[in-house]
């Protein structure tokens, strides 16, 4: 892509007319804030707070001096130096889904998704290149309440050496699994932890105390923040897609505020989870274009405050690995990567409503990755590869090739994009070969992987620690 050129949606003066609508949101409607010691700081930063509603409105003086406080990027800390990432809108980086119930296992089988396919999915992405964070990619349905929490964080510090996420539920036991992983790591700044938080709001325009509780846990400790609020344009927000986004950039500033009270300049990331609710089927689609020209949106309005975006990628409402997968998840994944949206959650594998992981999609949409990654670069233009002088040298006419030039050589490799899973001969050549398909390619590439490759090992005392942590969650877990 040239440089500076981002894929948008909107014009500056869109940007500046969301933007004073949002203000005017936040200040005349406000959010639903259920947790007395929020509003408490709130009202102590200038919000007009209306304890009995528990209601909160933020002066636009509020907002924008919270926006002042915003960090430019976050440096993604991973146990091994070698995954870490920088969220500054240069990069964009992909991890899988985190929430799905159900697995499409490699002989095609679904089946509820149980705590050995978040191990392999997780082990899955410390292999893939494409995938920069960590991710389990479904809650197990028979988990324990109060255990998924404690299962997510082992599992990902354990399975994988890639950047790691925490959600905001059981925050102090997951700090304490960052904690034991931080004083294993000498690459740390003092008093960082390997962690970014992820949270969503809830539409239109609240959230609930604990997870409030959590998100001030922390930002206090110093966690930066991923903040998505997941409009359902019609049903929990205006049916417009620019409705949306007033609404949701009002839902992210919301928090974004409370975040800056509670520990100025600490990193904040936009992120959306946003679509539109479809009328017929009463679900919200995330293969939808609505979904995607929000997802632009959100990156903008990110870059107008300065700070990164995270994306929904690579999802499909599709109940089978088909053409329309194959569709919605190219869309998916290119538009953010145009865009400049630094994190991508959801980013492979996720099909049927967010509800599927399906093992070959992983292989499949890491390939789609590849593929979105080598259209964005788009072509460098210089006197090299104008490739003037080489034309000359080869001359006109039938007999004239470029196949033996030493610029071929040097240059074939970096120009094109070489398919890893992707099928590239001729029919006879494919028949002969056996007629595999590209979802039979990703199974094998699947069982290999998981076959041969095991992750970088936390060091023996942090491994019992930190599964020390889990068995006593599990034990109150079975007590409850």
């Amino acid at each position: 892509m040239a440089p500076n050129k981002y894929l948008t949606v909107l014009s500056d003066e869109d940007v500046d007319q969301i933007h004073s609508a949002t203000l005017q949101v936040l200040e005349e409607v406000g959010l639903w804030l259920p947790n007395q010691e929020v509003l408490e700081i709130l009202e102590g930063a200038g919000a007009r707070v209306d304890f009995k509603k528990q209601v909160a409105r933020y002066p636009a003086d509020v907002v924008t001096a919270a926006i002042n406080r915003f960090p430019g990027s976050i440096t993604w800390y991973a146990r091994n130096p070698d995954n870490t990432i920088r969220m500054d809108g240069n990069q964009t980086h992909f991890s899988m889904p985190d929430s799905a119930l159900n697995i499409i296992g490699v002989n095609g089988e679904r089946r509820p998704g149980v705590p050995k396919d978040g191990e392999d999915i997780c082990r899955l992405c410390d292999t893939l290149p494409n995938m920069a964070v960590a991710s389990t990619g479904i809650n197990p349905p028979d988990m324990p309440a109060g255990l998924l929490e404690a299962w997510h964080t082992r599992t990902m510090f354990t399975c994988s050496s890639k950047a790691v996420f925490g959600v905001s539920r059981e925050v102090d036991m997951v700090l304490e699994m960052a904690q034991i992983v931080a004083d294993t790591c000498d690459h740390l700044p003092p008093g960082v932890l390997p962690l970014v938080a992820i949270m969503n709001p809830f539409s239109p325009l609240y959230n609930e105390p604990n997870q409030l509780a959590g998100m001030l846990k922390y930002a206090r400790r110093g966690v930066p923040i991923s903040i998505s609020p997941e409009v359902q344009a019609g049903a929990t927000g205006p049916a417009t897609v620019a409705g949306a986004l007033v609404q949701q950039t009002a839902e992210f500033l919301g928090h974004a505020v409370l975040v800056q009270c509670a520990n100025p300049g600490l990193g904040v990331i936009y992120g959306t989870v946003s679509s539109v609710f479809d009328m017929k089927k009463m679900i919200l689609p995330y293969g939808a274009p609505e979904a995607d020209i929000l997802a632009v949106g959100t990156v903008q309005m990110a870059r107008h405050y300065g700070i990164p975006a995270r994306n929904t990628g690579g999802s499909s409402d599709a109940n089978a690995l088909d053409m329309q997968a194959g569709a919605e998840a190219m869309m998916s994944t290119l538009i953010p990567i145009l865009a400049g949206a630094s994190f991508v959650l959801h980013g492979a594998g996720e099909f049927e409503n967010t509800m599927a992981v399906s093992y070959e999609k992983i292989l499949v949409d890491n390939e789609i990755i590849d593929m979105a990654r080598r259209f964005a670069q788009g072509m460098g233009v210089n006197a090299e590869t104008l490739a003037v002088d080489i034309i000359k040298q080869v001359g006109c006419g039938p007999h004239s090739q470029f196949l033996q030039h030493d610029h071929t050589f040097h240059h074939f490799r970096s120009e094109q994009f070489m398919p890893r899973l992707f099928v590239r001969d001729v029919y006879s050549n494919w028949e002969k070969a056996g007629k595999e398909t590209v979802e039979q390619r990703a199974a094998a590439q699947v069982e290999h992987i998981l076959a041969t490759h095991q992750p970088v090992p936390l060091p023996d005392d942090a491994q019992k620690e930190i599964d020390a942590i889990y068995e006593s969650a599990l034990k109150a877990a079975r007590k409850n």
